[in-house]
């Protein structure tokens, strides 16, 4: 699975592809924390046993598209509820709901767990045949792998998403075209690196 550290990288991204739609300091940075609660939900598995996969015949139910979803349309319904002006509210919903779906991504890419992401509908795991990302490894302070994992998932994904939030936005553009090739070479090489360790 991939590290907290990565889901919110993703959802801050995305936070910050809409700080338009928010005004102030203080409302941009309460959505951001609130993405990166989302794009983390589906690890609360971790923590309720009822959700466990141990519960569930070795799935992890919250790792399916429905229940990544739950929280996104409760944000939807949310700003509906607030009256919130109708083009900023579609921005923010979309945005959450991808917040929720970016870990099931993520997870995915990793290569490793099966995930059912059918679930309920069907029972059926998918599996990334190749790991784009390394696992998030095991937390501890001398673990050597768990700091080394951490660093090949920021090198992939920081220049992607830098690159993909800078062309949403228009702050980059064909003049840019040098850094960009760089910074997608540089997430190509943490991708080899990440492709050829055991799993």
């Amino acid at each position: 699975m991939s590290s907290f550290l990565g889901h919110s990288l993703a959802a801050y991204s995305l936070a910050s592809c809409m700080r338009r739609s928010l005004a102030s300091p203080s409302g941009r940075l309460s959505w951001a924390l609130w993405l990166i609660a989302l794009a983390s939900a589906p690890d609360i598995d971790y923590l309720i046993p009822a959700l466990n996969s141990s519960a569930h015949q070795g799935l992890r139910i919250t790792h399916s598209i429905a229940f990544s979803l739950i929280l996104p349309l409760c944000t939807g319904g949310a700003l509906y509820l607030a009256r919130s002006p109708e083009h900023q509210r579609w921005l923010l919903s979309v945005c959450a709901a991808l917040a929720g779906l970016s870990h099931l991504v993520l997870d995915f890419l990793v290569g490793v767990t099966p995930l059912p992401l059918l679930w309920p509908l069907s029972v059926a795991a998918f599996v990334s045949p190749i790991g784009i990302l390394p696992s998030a490894g095991r937390i501890r302070v001398m673990n050597y792998y768990f700091y080394r994992n951490l660093l090949i998932e920021v090198g992939v994904l920081a220049p992607i998403l830098y690159v993909a939030r800078g062309l949403f936005r228009g702050e980059l553009s064909v003049e840019n075209r040098a850094r960009i090739i760089a910074l997608l070479l540089i997430a190509g090489c943490f991708i080899a690196w990440s492709a050829g360790l055991s799993r």
